[in-house]
């Protein structure tokens, strides 16, 4: 594998209406890489990620740190690659952060001290630690993300999947969540309609269109050549 941590061959996708939601998609993410997706709504950018942690199963192949996608993986896969979902409130559920955190390490089957060790350093890395208790109802837009953003990195997965993870947040609350994301190792994909937020953060672009990656390279060259701004 080396240091090659997603790679995607050929991924082809149709709805059972028969819409081709993907068209023969090639993709690597090596590690130390944060990748920007840009396209338009209904480019495939969401049906992208959600097969990179079998949510959905198209023709192709698609291997998260050296395995392959399948019904068989999927438990090993999801602790390796961690999704952070558009909205936040469909990954909160839990009556407080701290358990919210806590319940993915529980559900590895870890012991209480390894849980709460997780739960401690995922609310320190983005901030929260001096929230726990709060229900996640009570939190800001910004702090929910942030919540729901602990909960994936508590599995300590090599890699973070997130979806328009910017979307509703003001100003201050997008530019504190650069720097959580910032400070933190893993190899990121982001899906993103915002360049300067991609711009914090990526190494390289790459352009849905019609199901298809249609070009690659950095941040602010994809952005001009498609006029994404």
């Amino acid at each position: 594998m080396g240091d090659t941590l997603i790679e995607v061959r050929n991924l082809t996708f149709r709805y059972p209406d028969g819409t081709a939601a993907l068209r023969d998609v090639n993709f690597l993410l090596h590690r130390g890489e944060t990748v920007a997706v840009f396209g338009a709504n209904g480019s495939g950018k969401t049906t992208f990620l959600s097969h990179l942690v079998g949510l959905l199963e198209g023709e192709g192949s698609v291997d998260v740190c050296g395995m392959r996608v399948s019904a068989r993986t999927l438990a090993e896969v999801r602790q390796r690659a961690g999704m952070l979902f558009q909205n936040s409130d469909d990954q909160i559920f839990m009556p407080t952060i701290e358990e919210d955190v806590a319940f993915g390490p529980l559900n590895m089957g870890l012991d209480s001290e390894a849980v709460r060790a997780r739960v401690d350093r995922a609310l320190s890395q983005v901030g929260l630690n001096g929230e726990r208790n709060r229900p996640p109802h009570r939190l800001s837009a910004g702090e929910r993300r942030r919540a729901a953003l602990a909960g994936v990195l508590a599995v300590e997965p090599e890699i973070l999947l997130l979806d328009e993870p910017a979307t509703f947040l003001d100003p201050p609350a997008r530019r504190a969540l650069v720097r959580t994301l910032r400070s933190l190792p893993q190899a990121k994909i982001l899906v993103t309609h915002e360049v300067g937020f991609a711009d914090a953060l990526a190494t390289r672009a790459v352009f849905f269109e019609e199901g298809r990656i249609v070009a690659e390279g950095g941040v602010r060259e994809i952005a001009d050549r498609f006029d994404w701004h």
